[in-house]
């Protein structure tokens, strides 16, 4: 746990210490992708993945928040505000549709693993897009 959340520090160290691009989403699928290859523990990859999707998410809504102005800034935490309301409400969806098509088990690890592998890809979808305002 000790390893997982100082690596989680650096990575997150060297986003804001780097720019933030599209390419960085690119390399966090193709590791993510690279942890599913491996056959083990893979809802813990998804999990893994949808964490690194929130963190990037923070990361660089704050980098685009400094280089705009205070005005840009009201319009963007309100943007983000609404944005959370649609993430809240597609998370319930995506639950809700996964426990519904029955091909996973609700609380199996297949199913966290789908579950969380939709909510990474929904979150990445606003980091790309917050990225490409920077």
């Amino acid at each position: 746990m000790i390893k997982k959340t100082l690596l989680a520090v650096l990575v997150l160290v060297s986003f804001k210490s780097n720019s933030q691009t599209l390419e960085t989403v690119s390399k966090m699928k193709l590791n993510y992708q690279k942890c599913l290859d491996k056959g083990n523990n893979m809802s813990g990859c998804s999990i893994n993945y949808y964490n690194q999707s929130d963190s990037l998410l923070n990361v660089v809504y704050k980098n685009l928040k400094e280089k705009i102005s205070s005005k840009e800034q009201s319009k963007l935490k309100k943007e983000q505000l609404e944005w959370l309301k649609k993430r809240d409400v597609y998370f319930e969806k995506v639950y809700a549709d996964t426990k519904k098509e029955g091909h996973f088990i609700e609380g199996t690890r297949d199913f966290e693993m789908v579950v969380f592998d939709e909510k990474a890809n929904f979150v990445f979808g606003r980091v790309k897009e917050l990225i490409k305002r920077n």
